[in-house]
């Protein structure tokens, strides 16, 4: 059974009698970047994808601009793969359960980058971060959760691309942002 098809017959916690069906991620998991978020919303459920709708096309808008498209250059995930309730935050014991799953894919394709968007995936692989405080800094990764990477992984924590909806001028931060991710590119190429 190959990843893909374990993470969308998951049990392992009460998320799946809840959801449509749980969300392994989209795009080229052949890609050097992957962007980790916390978890489906509701349109993501609706669709199977992750980040769809408006903050997808906020997203997707701003890679655009640095020639970034999903198809090719990038993949995304979430730490965990079923939408809580009401669009709730993961509890501590849903993210165990769905945690290795993460892992397995880190583990199985060859990422270099890894934007975390929002505070449960930067705490995720860096617990005392603040995403006030910690926002686009370049962390380097030799090691996570017992797994020894070949090469480091570029870790930049980032906004979710939600909040530029609510708050208009996170957009450009958010931007700037990504612009930063296009020139560590040229560096690791």
């Amino acid at each position: 059974m190959t990843l893909e098809q374990q993470i969308k017959s998951c049990q392992k916690c009460e998320l799946y009698k809840t959801c449509n069906a749980p969300i392994p991620g989209d795009g080229n998991f052949n890609a050097k970047i992957l962007f980790v978020w916390e978890a489906p919303g509701a349109d993501e459920d609706k669709v199977w994808k992750p980040f769809v709708w408006r903050s997808w096309k906020l997203l997707t808008s701003i890679l655009e601009e640095i020639w970034l498209k999903r198809e090719k250059d990038y993949y995304i995930t979430n730490i965990v793969k079923c939408r809580p309730p009401e669009n709730r935050d993961p509890k501590k014991e849903e993210i165990t359960a769905c945690s290795p799953y993460l892992l397995e894919q880190l583990k199985e394709w060859n990422f270099k980058v890894i934007v975390t968007l929002w505070r449960f995936s930067m705490n995720f692989f860096i617990p005392e971060l603040k995403i006030s405080q910690d926002r686009w800094k370049i962390f380097k990764i030799t090691e996570f959760a017992g797994m020894k990477f070949e090469k480091w992984i570029y870790l930049l924590p980032s906004y979710h691309p939600a909040v530029a909806l609510y708050s208009p001028s996170k957009k450009d931060i958010i931007k700037e942002d990504l612009q930063k991710l296009e020139k560590l590119l040229e560096k690791i190429d």
